[in-house]
């Protein structure tokens, strides 16, 4: 999803350095984001269901959100009781860590929740905990916004004891739905009393503040939860941790067994002997959606609407609920012989080489076609699929300030083969590091996949890479090793300079030894 408006040059890199308020413009919901680029901040402003793609410290490149390029790396909190905090502005959050924002009142001002836990300070912005727990996709942040919001997607609901019946409204699209995730996701937010509690919270402080429509901050009141794990992309001054992004948590789990779901997209297969019909695509290669950048156009209403997937919040609810999902009508599916047909106006065809989507709430006469995101993982483990000890041995290279410059991001791996899956169906991710040496001014990518299956791979290195492609290249080598059965692909890596650096016994000191003896 490349973001729209866009008001830098194409190949220019530019990182968000901060979320500012909300408004209403033209009778939608808006929110502005600062980017930096150049020492310099520019304002732009964005659909409200936007905010996921917006990962403050995190850098775009024409309007795309970057996997390799990113500030700050992972650690993990206990937070012992969530709601008891200090409120304090950005300005008195940012400073301590030279994070600069540009003498911009919109900026300096934004509200941050301050915790004191075990002797260390952090600082979490409220937007972050607004985007990384409540804006998980289109639907669910346009409903943030509106006054019982959530009710407008449910049709019927109750409670029997363990078991969570849920009858859905038509306006979650049929492709959302059908996703596991988003369902425990969803049943947790709607049962749970503090969370459903904080989450309506959000429109009421808009409400209360608002003035003529003017700009807002989005503000919220945090779930009473105790013993919340969080686990965060951020930046550390001694004692102090400033969360840029949140990344995953336990917050407070569901306590049924069972999970009941009615939805229209929920159909029962009747097989049939009769010839299956083939569209061939015309479409190519890096076809991409683009945010539709004119307010006077609006989405048009699509249940079948596409669904992108992001990487996005990682929620361990304890124990997964079983779900139940109740047919309704029935979908006939041929299973004879294939033909090809080409006609219609099916969406098999894309003759063009973008798409203009839109992420406003559909209205009928609608033009632009809808979007959806699908960016939720409810898992048991939030601490990096065995990768604790990698990044344990990151977190001590990153104290020698003097030394280096450090960034840390998580890649899903893509699909397409066995490998980009763990036993358990689980995405497997890889680790990417940016390490650059400031004394000798070179700059290295580190490559760490997840393997906590037990498989044999090897820590990849890479030096030397051309600026303008590192993007491309990095993605191009994960996908080779997908496609190479879970083994690095040696004939690309060619390409480039590399090491690889073999796993051995060894505790974070002696790694990180090891690691540095490779930068040589």
């Amino acid at each position: 999803m490349k973001l729209r408006p866009w008001t830098f040059g194409k190949d220019k890199e530019v990182v968000l350095k901060w979320v500012g308020n909300v408004e209403i413009k033209d009778k939608q919901w808006r929110i502005r984001a600062a980017f930096e680029v150049d020492n310099q901040i520019k304002m732009l402003d964005f659909p409200i269901a936007a905010l996921p793609l917006l990962r403050v410290g995190a850098f775009y490149k024409d309007g795309q959100l970057m996997d390799t390029n990113t500030t700050g790396i992972v650690y993990d909190v206990n937070i012992p009781q969530l709601n008891l905090y200090k409120v304090v502005s950005s300005l008195d959050a940012c400073k301590a860590f030279g994070y600069y924002l540009h003498k911009m009142p919109e900026l300096m001002f934004q509200n941050v929740f301050e915790y004191t836990v075990e002797g260390n300070t952090y600082f979490l912005p409220q937007f972050e905990f607004i985007r990384a727990v409540f804006a998980i996709n289109k639907t669910i942040t346009n409903s943030m916004i509106q006054p019982n919001g959530l009710e407008l997607l449910v049709k019927k609901s109750y409670i029997n004891n363990y078991k969570a019946y849920l009858e859905l409204a038509y306006e979650i699209p049929n492709a959302v739905v059908k996703d596991d995730n988003f369902l425990r996701y969803f049943v947790w937010l709607y049962f749970s009393p503090e969370i459903k509690t904080s989450f309506e919270s959000i429109y009421t402080l808009i409400k209360t503040k608002e003035k003529n429509g003017r700009y807002m901050r989005l503000e919220v009141q945090l779930p009473s939860s105790s013993n919340t794990q969080i686990r965060f992309r951020g930046l550390q001054n001694g004692n102090k941790f400033l969360i840029l992004q949140w990344l995953g948590s336990d917050l407070e789990g569901t306590y049924f067994n069972d999970i009941e779901i009615i939805h229209k997209a929920f159909k029962k297969r009747i097989y049939a002997p009769a010839d299956r019909k083939y569209r061939n695509s015309q479409s190519k290669d890096g076809f991409e959606s683009i945010l539709n950048d004119d307010s006077n156009e609006r989405s048009r209403q699509d249940t079948n609407q596409p669904v992108e997937n992001i990487l996005g919040t990682q929620f361990d609810f304890g124990n997964p609920a079983t779900i139940h999902k109740v047919f309704g009508d029935t979908q006939h599916v041929n299973q004879g012989d294939i033909y090809i047909s080409n006609k219609g106006q099916g969406g098999g065809i894309q003759k063009e080489q973008h798409q203009i989507v839109g992420l406003d709430d559909s209205v009928l006469g609608g033009t632009i076609q809808p979007i959806e995101f699908n960016s939720v993982e409810v898992t048991r483990n939030t601490r990096g699929q065995g990768l604790e000890k990698f990044i344990k041995m990151i977190q001590l290279l990153s104290t020698y300030t003097h030394k280096y410059q450090v960034a840390l991001n998580f890649i899903n791996l893509p699909l397409g083969r066995k490998f980009s899956l763990l036993p358990d169906g689980t995405r497997r991710i890889c680790c990417l590091v940016h390490v650059k040496c400031k004394l000798s001014n070179k700059e290295y990518y580190i490559l760490e996949i997840a393997t906590p299956d037990k498989r044999n791979l090897s820590t990849l290195i890479l030096t030397s890479m051309d600026k303008s492609n590192i993007e491309l290249s990095i993605l191009t080598i994960i996908k080779s090793l997908v496609f190479n059965s879970g083994n690095w692909k040696t004939e690309e890596l060619f390409k480039y300079d590399f090491k690889r650096l073999k796993h051995i016994d060894q505790n974070y000191f002696e790694w990180k030894i090891r690691l540095e003896k490779a930068f040589q």
